[in-house]
């Protein structure tokens, strides 16, 4: 008896799932198609990510020039313009990736490079070759030395 009770509680729990997806099957489209229509979030739409070879060679795949910011935490301008990229990201411009590095800790990058202080800055092209470097500024030097390039 336990079986036959067991038996019909999974035909009738199918039927009512398989019935809810024929139903909703409308609304499952329309969820995915309105995906476009959000707005996206900072992580979507700031291309400002901490240096690692992955991150430098994804930006090359894409074709992305890329900006190095050799960085610290207790470089008080450094953190000033870190919070200006987060703050004025509409201005960068839009195929740009910013690549922190810890200065402090990546010797590997700074040798790479040839980076001696913290608050550098190089940029790059679409394929990795080094195109402009300057140390120090503000955003709007930043955005002065991207734009000349």
């Amino acid at each position: 008896m336990k079986t036959k009770s067991f038996n019909t509680f999974i035909a009738i729990s199918l039927v009512v799932i398989v019935g809810g997806f024929v139903f909703f099957k409308d609304e499952f489209g329309r969820e995915t198609a309105n995906m476009a229509d959000a707005p996206k979030l900072l992580m979507d739409t700031l291309n400002y990510v901490d240096y690692s070879e992955a991150n430098l060679e994804n930006a090359k795949i894409k074709g992305q020039p890329m900006l190095f910011f050799a960085a610290t935490r207790w470089c008080q301008t450094c953190s000033e313009l870190e919070k200006e990229i987060i703050e004025r990201q509409t201005e960068i411009p839009s195929d740009m990736i910013i690549l922190k590095v810890d200065y402090d800790n990546d010797k590997a990058m700074n040798a790479k490079w040839g980076v001696t202080s913290q608050h550098t800055l190089i940029v790059l092209d679409e394929s990795g070759t080094e195109i402009k470097r300057w140390v120090g500024g503000n955003f709007d030097t930043m955005i002065k030395n991207i734009n000349t390039i």
